[in-house]
């Protein structure tokens, strides 16, 4: 580990930075041993990872999710679902936290793609 790299973990954990053969004993976090990936292999990954967690999704987030990302505003979806705006709101909710997003722009930009592309 490099000493910049070994400054900021030491840092990092709370501890004053400590010699290289004291360190060495000390198991480094997984994030700094994974090898970098390619650029396609990286958002290949992750795109099939944002692909699974659609699949937690009910059918009925399903068909509010599709029908916010083709534009539709909350209450326009609620109307087309024929459910309440509460109902529609709550859906909303869950998709959010389920996809781990935070807003709707969020959402189309990481989501349009797998959703059309399932239809």
């Amino acid at each position: 580990m490099g000493r910049r790299w070994q400054a900021l973990w030491e840092g990092f954990r709370g501890k004053p930075a400590a010699s290289a053969e004291a360190s060495r004993s000390e198991p480094m976090p997984e994030s700094l041993l994974e090898e970098p990936l390619a650029g396609s292999r990286r958002h290949r990954d992750s795109q099939t990872e944002k692909a699974l967690l659609t699949e937690c999704l009910t059918p009925r987030e399903r068909e509010t999710c599709l029908l916010l990302l083709e534009g539709y505003t909350l209450k326009e979806t609620a109307s087309r679902l024929g459910i309440g705006y509460s109902t529609a709101n709550t859906h909303q909710t869950a998709i959010y936290k389920k996809l781990h997003v935070k807003s709707r722009a969020e959402l189309i930009i990481n989501y349009f793609n797998i959703f059309k592309s399932h239809q």
